[in-house]
């Protein structure tokens, strides 16, 4: 009974949860100061401060995530979702999370009948946006290396051909298309409002989070402090990225058979147990059976939970491969 009960109460919060997302997302029209000036980047920090106080009185979702998760780790999400360019709010990305994975578990409890299968597919919805966002980041950021060394080159001939540093930017801005235009066209709005070239490079850095990238910011301020040709700095660093991606795609080339080897051996045990599950349903039905182990006052199938320990060996025997062939240059 307590069962029955505990997974009513977790459908009514999912399918609460589903309209307070459904109706936040209509009304983003009505998104106020405060994360118009979040988008640049530590701009009048204190007007930032004042207008987030008028959103957490207009809006209690936000303030009530805010105060149970701490405004540093909201930051971080917030960070993480302007890495992939993704216009989520964190208040939408979390719920979207909890709606996922409520969906989930009562999927697996009502459709397939197991408390093992929803709390596993629930754990799969949790899970699944965080790993969305992270794969938009590094497309996004190898877009924006890719895209570097051929901006840096056009840098320097605006330079050579008397343009200031900010026009040679703005050039780039438009020549130039996503990510990178549009990356430089928001720190260009930073300086345009009140920033300096330093917190706005420091600003896009930390939005793109790219070794390559800090290369060039470093070598930037550096030459501002020290002096110099700029117009040869910004030369070498292009052809040092240059040489980076070169060597970065021979150790793709030399490491490709590592991660299609990983790929087979992560997907194998998973697409066998889809196409065993399509072709007899009953197959790993003993595995959800006797004998159980009370654990955590449940009472768990020991297949469940061995099938359960199969699947962390195989999602860290993945892990360890991707180590291997994650080779740093």
């Amino acid at each position: 009974m307590n069962l029955i009960a505990m997974i009513v109460m977790l459908g009514a919060a999912t399918i609460g949860l589903a309209v307070y997302g459904i109706i936040l997302s209509t009304g983003r029209r009505k998104a106020i100061l405060a994360e118009r000036l979040e988008t640049y980047a530590g701009i009048e920090e204190e007007a930032a401060l004042a207008a987030s106080e008028q959103m957490g009185k207009l809006s209690t979702v936000p303030r009530f995530f805010q105060v149970l998760l701490g405004r540093g780790y909201m930051q971080k999400i917030e960070d993480s979702l302007a890495r992939a360019d993704i216009p989520m709010r964190v208040s939408e990305y979390i719920l979207l999370r909890l709606v996922l994975a409520g969906v989930g578990f009562l999927c697996g409890m009502y459709a397939l009948g197991h408390l093992f299968s929803g709390v596993f597919l629930a754990v799969v919805g949790f899970v699944t946006p965080a790993l969305f966002v992270r794969v938009h980041q590094h497309r996004r950021r190898a877009k924006f290396v890719a895209q570097l060394a051929d901006a840096l080159m056009l840098l320097t001939n605006s330079l050579r051909s008397g343009y200031g540093f900010l026009k040679g930017l703005e050039l780039i801005a438009k020549e130039m298309g996503d990510p990178i235009a549009k990356e430089l066209n928001r720190m260009l709005r930073e300086v345009n409002l009140g920033a300096t070239i330093d917190q706005a490079m420091t600003n896009l850095g930390r939005r793109i989070n790219s070794q390559d990238l800090d290369i060039v910011i470093s070598a930037y301020l550096i030459q501002k402090d020290v002096g110099g040709n700029l117009t040869e700095i910004m030369e070498k660093v292009a052809e040092t990225i240059r040489e980076r991606l070169r060597i970065q795609g021979d150790i793709r080339v030399l490491t490709a058979q590592g991660r299609f080897s990983g790929l087979i051996v992560g997907l194998l045990p998973l697409t066998l147990s889809i196409v065993l599950s399509l072709m007899a349903p009953d197959y790993f039905r003993p595995m959800f059976g006797p004998p159980m182990m009370h654990l955590v006052g449940l009472d768990l199938p020991v297949g469940g939970l061995l099938l359960a320990g199969a699947f962390c060996w195989q999602v860290l025997g993945g892990y360890i491969i991707y180590r291997i062939i994650n080779i740093k240059v």
